[in-house]
């Protein structure tokens, strides 16, 4: 059976966002202000051993849906989530924005985000799902539609502190987070990507 064509998905490429927000090095940098092709820029990232660029370049070019599940996905992968109760409920929220994307999700979100400590991934990526919402004012008054980059810094910052978290042991480093992006980027789930960085860390235990 031959394989199907990658899905195609509506990319956030601004160079401008990219080379504000992105956080590059200059050799990412350089990089950006060549290539004006999304795919292509994260290829040529990968090429260069610029991991963490791509990674950043990522969280912002993908679209908020997939750069908020990106970060759940790899937060599934704390092998003590079922125990740390706040920071489950902030993901399940996260998830159920994803899945659902209405405004109410969001906001939900953000006030378990609130209740998290935001020195660990679990706030922040549900923070990225309420920064994906409509609106970031308080309830009841008027809407403020949050800055576009905003869900993809929050995502990209739940990828830092997961890789830093003392749960997972050191087994991964930031950018080992780029599988599960780059498939997204491909038109997929996410989940086979998320596996394969699961059984290494099942793998790393008993080793």
């Amino acid at each position: 059976m031959s394989s199907s064509p990658p899905i195609s998905i509506p990319l956030r490429f601004q160079r401008s966002e990219l080379e504000a927000k992105a956080d590059l090095s200059q050799e990412g940098k350089a990089l950006l202000a060549r290539i004006g092709h999304p795919e292509k820029l994260v290829a040529a990232l990968i090429d260069a051993g610029l991991s963490r660029d791509a990674v950043h370049v990522l969280t912002l070019i993908l679209p908020h849906r997939q750069a908020v599940w990106w970060a759940c996905l790899a937060v599934r992968l704390l092998p003590d989530l079922e125990r740390r109760k706040q920071d489950l409920a902030a993901v399940v929220a996260a998830e159920r924005w994803v899945q659902g994307g209405s405004g109410n999700d969001a906001e939900q979100a953000g006030e378990i985000a609130n209740a998290c400590d935001p020195d660990f991934a679990p706030a922040w990526v549900a923070t990225a799902a309420y920064w994906s919402g409509p609106s970031i004012a308080p309830r009841g008054q008027q809407a403020v539609s949050p800055p576009p980059h905003l869900p993809g810094v929050a995502a990209r910052i739940a990828l830092l502190l997961l890789a830093q978290d003392t749960a997972l042991a050191g087994r991964y480093v930031f950018g080992d987070w780029l599988a599960i992006g780059l498939a997204l980027l491909a038109g997929g789930n996410g989940g086979q990507a998320q596996a394969e960085l699961r059984g290494r860390l099942a793998e790393a235990k008993t080793a």
